[in-house]
């Protein structure tokens, strides 16, 4: 089978180009487009696109090192705002900033307009498959399509036939992958119709670009995008079954473990939608809830970011960890909408492409506009026998598109390893395509200080409107040196770009805000909190406090060793708790090891950065990173920013690799200054709804469980009347200068057990704690006619007046074995209380259920 003649049409150009080349002092001069490639700047002969002229003027009054100097700045912005991304790595490498190019790419408005109306028919057309495919199957049975496109396909389940209303689109949501061919053609190279990635990124780059260009940004004529985001908006709220005024739509993801989830996290924010994962909703009386502190909360729409199979363990995959129980159920009640309906990932596979245009004119009675980069199937003779005898100029991809699996270059495989291939097709020919590799156009890029042509992937996006699609005026730009690179999927490719589409006409300012046509009363935050999001605040709450203590620890454990000319010997207590908390090898000490040993001055600073370290000062902030991810959609930028540099500081990448030079203590005061400014974050930013009650009772909780543990290590067992062990104390749980305001340089053990356990004036004390934590608790969500006190408040008001009746005199008595029996005992108690107070408002407020029973597994004890 021969490639079609259309793969070769003519050239798309303006006959009115001018023919201006970049002037001699142009930052462009030096510019040349790679031969045999389109390049979106400049054509073949090298004059500028009139799209262009504006854009290259005013970048070249910039000059070369001011956009080098402005991109370096927007860099450190995408880093500040902590604007990541996971690409897809077997290796499993984890996130890496966002890069972002200086020059934009530039598509006049009319061309545009060209190919957004062909890019709405390929949307209507993928509805119409997928409309087919789901109900009368009209394709099949008038044999446009083999029957094995659908029924052996890994993607499809009995369970999605006929799932979505009749009356409700099936893709509210459509992007479509492209590539600019040599002739200057728009070529389609995936169809993505799941839950595709990139639509919060376009935002970023926009926002991003305007501040990095902002006086080029404000004289050129750009199309804005917030007219795009305002339809998705209206068309979700439009899909509710109930209240269609003001529904509850949840932007459903899969949290943490998906590549997008910093996408998911700004979109819910920017959309204002609530952020929730599978374990935050639940089927309730035959609708799907939101789990939160309050009780269960109605949805109406799941936005969703999650694949087809996950959607429901009941009747798809049994081990999803991120579907809802009988969410198929509730979608066939019409009792809650989905977007995009489960199961449209159907049509995102390859192996459909040969057959879109007999299917555009079979289901559209229209003849198809945009194609798709060709593609033999080689489940058909003719086909397979095409590919084998064009094997090396062909791309082989599996049919079935279910992950991001890497495609074959063939020329680039051994020859064993080509034979393997072609084993491969000929044992399984349905599982495989063929695809033209089109060498994709190019676009200008700032590298190593001069402009260089990378090649061109575009990701477009199109919403469903209520008789067709509306098409984002602006795309997701990947750019590489290399074509091929992006050929495997949009993830791919070295950076991005913004796309400006600029328009002879006045551009209409729009805003996501609701219009202030409709009154608005008054009021307070509820207990709207997801129970996950709160238990994440929790232990964000926990982990930074954790983190500010270790800190504290090890600043005042240098300073004391540094300062000294004493054997670290005698300084047993401050050692004895570095050990225990796992921060120092306890051969440190025991005095027959401790001289065999390295210093403890010269083994902390490699402490800070140990991750083998449970409780270490690095694992802490990692854990601190981990649980503010989970709730970045509830946490102000500034608080991110700040725990985004807290992380920095800590990267050992920045410090020489034997930390000759290193300086421990200037490191540390940094981070204390990043603790402090996120608490005053805390304090003045966060109101004081469930969200900043659970972050602080973690802060309380931890800072009462690691006081009292201080106390227990430093005063417990041995005298320890010693000024410096008790400056130290001071010095750990921030209290030294109180004590110095009330007592000078006295150091007497009572008046510091009063500063750190009775004090209900000192921030720090033991006291103070239990009294922020019972009014949290007394704030939590209950019957408001519940007259009884639940557990977790009896035993907060228990551990506080244990404290309050405690005498700090009896608690500072020594006994005859140099032990004070009533500060250990009182420490005991707090040990023993403490965990179970935590434990008591995680079962109450943060447990979600058990695991659900999938319709295909047996129960043996039945």
């Amino acid at each position: 089978m021969k490639k079609p003649a259309n793969a070769s049409a003519g050239k798309i150009a303006s006959n009115n180009e001018l023919n201006q080349a970049p002037a001699s002092t142009s930052i462009f001069c030096d510019y040349r487009p790679i031969e045999g490639v389109f390049d979106e700047a400049v054509n073949t002969e090298g004059a500028i696109r009139p799209a262009w002229h504006d854009l290259i003027r005013r970048l070249d009054a910039m000059g070369l090192d001011e956009l080098a100097t402005r991109r370096q700045q927007a860099s450190k912005q995408i880093a500040r705002d902590g604007i990541t991304f996971n690409p897809h790595d077997s290796e499993g490498s984890g996130s890496r900033p966002w890069m972002l190019g200086a020059i934009p790419l530039i598509l006049a408005e009319a061309e545009w307009n060209v190919l957004a109306a062909k890019l709405s028919q390929r949307a209507r057309l993928m509805e119409a498959l997928l409309k087919d495919l789901f109900g009368e199957q009209r394709l099949i049975r008038e044999r446009i399509l083999p029957p094995e496109l659908l029924f052996g396909h890994p993607a499809w389940h009995p369970a999605y036939q006929g799932l979505a209303p009749a009356n409700q689109r099936i893709l509210e949501y459509y992007v479509a992958d492209l590539a600019r061919a040599p002739n200057g053609a728009w070529w389609v190279t995936g169809d993505r119709t799941k839950s595709p990635f990139g639509l919060g990124y376009v935002l970023e780059n926009r926002i991003v670009t305007s501040r990095m260009l902002s006086t080029i940004f404000r004289k050129l004529p750009i199309r804005k995008l917030a007219p795009f985001y305002a339809t998705l908006k209206e068309e979700l709220r439009k899909l509710a079954p109930r209240s269609k005024e003001n529904p509850r739509i949840i932007l459903w993801t899969r949290g943490p473990a998906s590549r997008s989830y910093f996408e998911d996290s700004y979109l819910a924010r920017y959309l204002g939608y609530t952020l929730a994962e599978g374990g935050d909703l639940a089927l309730r009386g035959g609708t799907i809830h939101l789990k939160t502190l309050g009780g269960l909360l109605p949805v109406e729409v799941l936005f969703r970011r999650l694949d087809d199979e996950d959607g429901d363990p009941i009747e798809l995959n049994s081990s999803s960890e991120f579907g809802i129980p009988g969410l198929l159920d509730v979608i066939r009640n019409h009792k809650v909408a989905v977007s995009n309906t489960i199961g449209s990932r159907l049509v995102e596979s390859p192996v459909f492409l040969p057959y879109l245009p007999e299917i555009c004119r079979t289901l559209l009675s229209e003849e198809i506009q945009l194609p798709s980069v060709f593609t033999w199937w080689c489940g058909r003779p003719e086909d397979r026998e095409y590919v084998l005898n064009h094997l090396d100029e062909l791309i082989i991809r599996p049919a079935f598109r279910m992950q991001n699996e890497a495609p074959y270059s063939t020329r680039d495989l051994s020859r064993a390893h080509r034979d393997e291939l072609i084993a491969k097709i000929n044992s399984n020919p349905n599982h495989y395509v063929a695809q033209e590799s089109v060498l994709r156009s190019t676009t200008p890029v700032v590298v190593d200080g001069t402009i260089r042509p990378w090649h061109l992937a575009l990701r477009t996006f199109l919403v469903a409107t209520s008789d067709n699609y509306r098409v984002l005026p602006g795309a997701l730009a990947r750019v590489a040196p290399e074509s091929t690179t992006l050929n495997f999927t949009m993830t791919f490719g070295e950076r991005s770009q913004d796309v400006w589409i600029l328009t002879n006409k006045h551009v209409d300012e729009i805003s996501l805000l609701d219009s202030n046509t409709k009154q608005v009363l008054p009021r307070r935050s509820g207990s709207e909190l997801p129970s996950r999001a709160a238990d994440n605040l929790y232990w964000l709450g926990r982990n930074i406090e954790r983190a500010e203590q270790t800190a504290r620890l090890y600043r005042t454990v240098i300073e004391t060793l540094e300062s000294e000319l004493s054997d670290e010997l005698q300084h047993g207590p401050m050692l004895r708790y570095l050990a225990e908390q796992g921060h120092i090898d306890p051969d440190h000490i025991i005095p027959e090891l401790n001289r065999a040993t390295p210093s403890v001055v010269d083994v902390l600073p490699k402490s800070i950065f140990d991750l083998q370290r449970p409780f270490g000062l690095r694992t802490t902030v990692n854990n601190v990173v981990y649980n503010a991810h989970r709730v970045r959609d509830r946490i102000a930028p500034d608080m991110w920013r700040t725990i985004d540099r807290i992380q920095t500081t800590l990267d050992p990448s920045r410090y020489d690799q034997n930390l000759r030079g290193f300086d421990a203590i200037l490191l540390l005061d940094q981070l204390l200054a990043d603790f402090a400014g996120f608490a005053g974050l805390v304090a003045e930013s966060m109101t004081r709804t469930l969200g900043c009650r659970f972050l602080d009772l973690g802060v309380r909780i931890e800072r009462s469980s690691q006081t009292n543990t201080l106390l227990r290590s430093f005063l417990g067992t041995e005298p320890n009347d010693d000024p410096s062990i008790i400056e130290a104390v001071l010095r750990v749980t921030n209290s030294l200068m109180t004590y110095r305001n009330r007592y000078l340089a006295t150091y007497q053990v009572p008046v510091l057990l009063d500063l750190l356990l009775t004090d209900s004036t000192n921030p720090r004390s033991i006291l103070f704690q239990m009294a922020q934590i019972n009014e949290h608790l007394n704030a939590m969500p209950r019957d408001e006619f519940q007259a009884i006190l639940t557990p977790e408040q009896k035993l907060g008001l228990s551990i506080a007046n244990t404290v309050r009746l405690a005498d700090i005199y009896e608690l500072s008595t020594l006994n005859r074995d140099h032990e004070r029996p009533n500060l250990l005992k009182l420490c005991s108690q707090l040990d023993e209380q403490l965990p179970l107070l935590s434990d008591a408002v995680s079962g109450r407020y943060l447990i979600h259920a058990g695991l659900p029973r999938h319709l295909g597994t047996v129960d043996k004890h039945a």
